[in-house]
């Protein structure tokens, strides 16, 4: 298995989740989407994983201690991405 950053991971279940709650998100498109991403993660601590075992850790573990941060930061990048659009 090759190192990746899990919290890309988590930032986009994040967003879908967020998506599917709040219309007004309807207007991202995949572009906005891409946008809001990026900001969020520049935002926010990278959390690599090399293994399955670090994978499933970080699937359960760390998603529960780190997802206050990224809703607060995709938040966030949303109003700024829906304010410079």
């Amino acid at each position: 298995m090759a190192f990746h950053n899990m919290m890309e991971e988590i930032v986009r279940n994040c967003l879908k989740d967020l998506m599917q709650h709040q219309p007004r998100l309807a207007v991202l498109d995949d572009k906005n989407m891409d946008d809001v991403m990026a900001i969020a993660l520049n935002r926010l601590p990278p959390k690599y994983v090399s293994t399955t075992r670090g994978e499933m850790f970080a699937k359960t573990q760390l998603r529960l201690q780190v997802e206050t941060d990224v809703y607060r930061e995709l938040t966030l990048a949303i109003e700024r991405v829906l304010t410079t659009d």
